[in-house]
């Protein structure tokens, strides 16, 4: 009996570990890119509190700035996957280049429009002229290197496609050992450097971001894609460029989905008693997942499109399947285990976050919830990464703007504010949006492969 205990334990742990060896290479990547913006942000800190929200907001709009870039990345690297795997390098190729143009254009921009209404986005959120000032200069600096960085996020996905997940790392590593080097070495070396900190920390960004391009590009030329010695002719890459903003478009939009809701949140929250604390429990369980959970999270959805992706380019729909509900629980499993180890450790995470008593407690009340979020919402991201892998953006888009702006806006605001429940209301309605778009996301596995298969088998008796 025993025996058979540790058998079958064996065999779960072998259909898991190589999954694992491609998520951790990807979720390194996403972390040391997400360091890069906690340093900046730390280090504005020592600049008072208004010039480190000023880089806070900054931040923020480069992230919404650079929302279609991700999704261009993602989409590029599900198609290249799925031609890859069906031994269409030609393809491959063209959905490369074409990926890389797109990142180029939406990059430069993005770059022009931060840049000429980098004040006008500050005066949405502050009204202190102090972080207006603070923001909008960290913003026009950083807006620079949205082009690197754009490219950065599809060589990245172009290298996860080629089945070269280790290769991603090293070009984000030596952005963020520039960048945060010389955020903290220039204004300590230059002369009146630490009047200059913020253009120092931006230049360090610009730096490194620049520099990463071009050891992304040697790490995809290493792959066999070559951006520059390309003969493709304009129609096929315009072709593949539609291809790739069909994909992506939805990605994007679901990004922006979560930005939404995250406002309509700080909104409910703003009308509780003791707004204040509730809306700085909110941001210190954000903050707390940011760190621990979404690196993990998009690490694995990224893994499931890649693979997914090269399965059903091959024809293998069957074990594309197996292989879509295979990481998806993987990844509720790997993040129940997170999820505890948070809810276990509440008080103390937010003991040594919060600043008053109430945001204590109500921080410790939304990390508990932390056992239910992180589950949940990594088993649906990760199916809906599988999904984007076979072809499917616009459904799941669908479903988690449903859930969020359908159901858990409407249900929040209802239990939190009409039915004077508070946070617990809303964290009851957090959960059961979680919960309505992961039997979504099952339904539309089911449906999706079940059809695909189904058309595929027709053909073959065709």
């Amino acid at each position: 009996m025993q025996k058979n205990i540790l058998s079958s334990s064996a065999n779960y742990l072998s259909e898991f570990l190589p999954i694992f060896k491609n998520v951790f290479p990807v979720c390194a990547a996403i972390g040391l890119a997400a360091l890069i913006g906690l340093v900046d942000v730390h280090l504005a800190g020592n600049l008072g509190a208004a010039v480190q929200a000023g880089v806070g907001i900054g931040d923020q709009a480069l992230f919404f700035a650079a929302l279609l870039g991700t999704g261009i990345a993602q989409a590029c690297g599900s198609l290249i996957a799925r031609a890859r795997g069906a031994k269409e390098s030609v393809q491959a190729a063209k959905f490369a280049t074409a990926g890389l143009i797109l990142a180029t254009l939406l990059g430069a921009a993005a770059s022009i429009i931060a840049f000429v209404f980098a004040e006008q986005f500050l005066t949405l959120f502050s009204n202190d002229a102090a972080v207006r000032n603070a923001g909008s200069l960290y913003l026009k600096l950083c807006s620079i290197a949205n082009v690197p960085y754009c490219l950065l996020l599809t060589q990245s996905a172009i290298l996860r496609a080629s089945a070269k997940s280790f290769s991603t790392v090293f070009p984000w590593f030596i952005a963020a050992t520039i960048s945060i080097a010389f955020s903290i070495s220039l204004p300590n070396l230059m002369p009146d450097g630490r009047v200059h900190t913020l253009e120092y920390i931006a230049l360090a960004w610009n730096l490194g971001a620049y520099t990463a391009v071009s050891f992304g590009h040697a790490e995809m030329r290493r792959t066999g894609f070559d951006f520059f010695n390309q003969n493709f002719d304009m129609q096929s890459i315009c072709l593949s460029m539609k291809q790739i903003l069909a994909l992506g478009l939805p990605i994007a939009l679901t990004e922006a989905a979560w930005l939404g809701s995250n406002f309509f949140i700080y909104l409910i929250l703003a009308q509780m008693p003791s707004a204040n604390d509730a809306q700085a429990a909110w941001t210190i369980r954000l903050k707390i997942e940011e760190l621990a959970a979404t690196p993990l999270i998009l690490a694995t959805s990224m893994t499931a499109a890649t693979q997914v992706g090269q399965l059903v380019g091959e024809g293998s729909i069957a074990k594309a399947a197996q292989t879509a509900d295979k990481i998806a629980i993987f990844a509720a499993t790997l993040m129940l285990v997170l999820g505890m180890l948070v809810c276990f450790n509440s008080d103390i995470l937010a003991g040594n976050h919060a600043t008053t008593q109430e945001s204590a407690k109500l921080s410790q009340l939304l990390l508990s919830a932390s056992i239910l979020f992180y589950p949940l919402s990594a088993f649906y991201i990760t199916a809906f990464g599988a999904l984007e892998g076979a072809g499917s953006t616009l459904k799941p888009m669908f479903a988690v703007v449903c859930g969020l702006f359908l159901l858990r806006i409407p249900l929040a605001a209802f239990l939190a504010l009409h039915m004077q429940m508070g946070m617990s209301g809303l964290l009851i309605a957090i959960v059961i949006s979680h919960i309505a778009v992961a039997l979504s996301a099952v339904s539309q596995l089911r449906s999706f492969f079940g059809y695909t298969l189904n058309m595929r088998q027709q053909e073959l008796r065709i």
